[in-house]
């Protein structure tokens, strides 16, 4: 039988803390992916302007919902906004005449840098954006689609079924936009009432700093 000394006895409970919390992190991480085909998670958030959105009434109203994962400060989204790729906007562009609301979740913990409204709002004016930024600050929803990375793409038909989950595209470098965009693509065919053909991949990007 071993002895603990006094001071083992407490490393060894102070260990035994950290690792339970360590565990209990890991355990919110590795929470089951909502899978392609599923009944999509509801919810109500307040985005940078004081205006609440509920996803369940943009899709009884017949709307296709995008949901992107967002952070202002990660390369990985910084790419897809430049004024020689605007990946994201250009989607939203081309789809301004159809059923289709996208909808941007910062699900940053309140206090982080990244997650403030003004900060925030001054992405919004430097890159154009026009529709929601909205904030998850106790992070709720994002753990509710199992959201990773950003950005971490969820397109959402009007059934409120999940069609599409994963990337904006083919490329995880932070240098360049890729060849195949995946997120418009299962749009277009989810528009069309069509069966998405890659309607899951691999999401790449910052963590969400939950």
């Amino acid at each position: 039988m071993i002895k603990l000394t006094k001071s083992r006895s407490v490393l060894f409970a102070l260990g035994a803390a950290v690792t339970g919390t360590m565990m209990g992190a890991g355990n919110l991480e590795t929470a089951k992916p909502i899978e392609v085909g599923a009944k999509a998670p509801d919810f109500t958030l307040t985005d940078i302007n004081g205006e609440k959105h509920t996803l369940s009434d943009y899709t009884k109203e017949g709307k296709t919902v995008v949901l992107e994962w967002f952070s202002p400060d990660c390369p990985f989204v910084k790419k897809h906004y430049r004024d020689d790729t605007g990946t994201m906007l250009a989607i939203q562009n081309d789809m301004k005449d159809q059923p289709v609301v996208w909808l941007r979740i910062n699900s940053a913990r309140e206090g982080h840098p990244t997650t403030g409204v003004e900060h925030n709002k001054a992405a919004a004016d430097n890159w154009g954006i026009t529709t929601p930024i909205l904030l998850d600050g106790s992070g709720q929803v994002g753990n509710s689609y199992n959201a990773k990375r950003t950005p971490e793409m969820y397109i959402i038909d009007d059934q409120g079924v999940l069609r599409y989950h994963g990337a904006i595209d083919n490329d995880s470098k932070a240098s360049k936009p890729g060849e195949v965009n995946y997120v418009r693509n299962a749009l277009q065919q989810v528009l069309a009432g069509e069966t998405v053909t890659k309607s899951t991949t691999k999401a790449y990007g910052c963590s969400v700093k939950y």
